[in-house]
């Protein structure tokens, strides 16, 4: 099929074929005419590919994982281990995003506490050390 129809049916512009396929993570033959040519299964691979995206992967993580899977498709065991691991990396980003908001939300605080004519950023504004780390319970941001 041609990327025109592939773009079709898998909702996507052929620019976005066109990088993907650069990257290595689609595969084309080329007609003779010099268009390219993809089999029934790049619908499927191009689906894969897109929602891997959408749960967070990197195109180096999915090229890796296509990569290790050319010989032989990917089964679901790999593919519930890969999923396994996004979440761990996600958890550690959501913990530490949560630290970074509970220090913003003790600086206002801090900055509210303030006499209100007094219009400076005090230089004892507690931004950040040990005392505020363990109080706010951070660690290691």
């Amino acid at each position: 099929m041609k990327i025109g129809e592939l773009a079709r049916r898998a909702g996507v512009a052929p620019s976005k074929i066109r990088f993907l396929e650069a990257r290595g993570l689609l595969r084309a033959d080329r007609l003779a005419n010099g268009y390219r040519d993809y089999g029934e299964d790049a619908v499927s691979s191009l689906q894969i590919i897109l929602l891997a995206q959408s749960v967070g992967f990197t195109l180096e993580e999915i090229e890796r994982a296509l990569g290790e899977h050319r010989s032989q498709p990917l089964n679901c065991a790999d593919m519930v281990e890969r999923l396994k691991a996004k979440l761990i990396e996600l958890d550690q980003h959501i913990a530490q995003s949560t630290a970074v908001r509970d220090r913003l939300a003790q600086m206002i605080v801090a900055l509210t506490e303030r006499d209100a004519e007094n219009r400076h950023v005090p230089e004892d504004l507690p931004i950040r050390g040990p005392k505020l780390d363990a109080r706010l319970g951070i660690r290691g941001i």
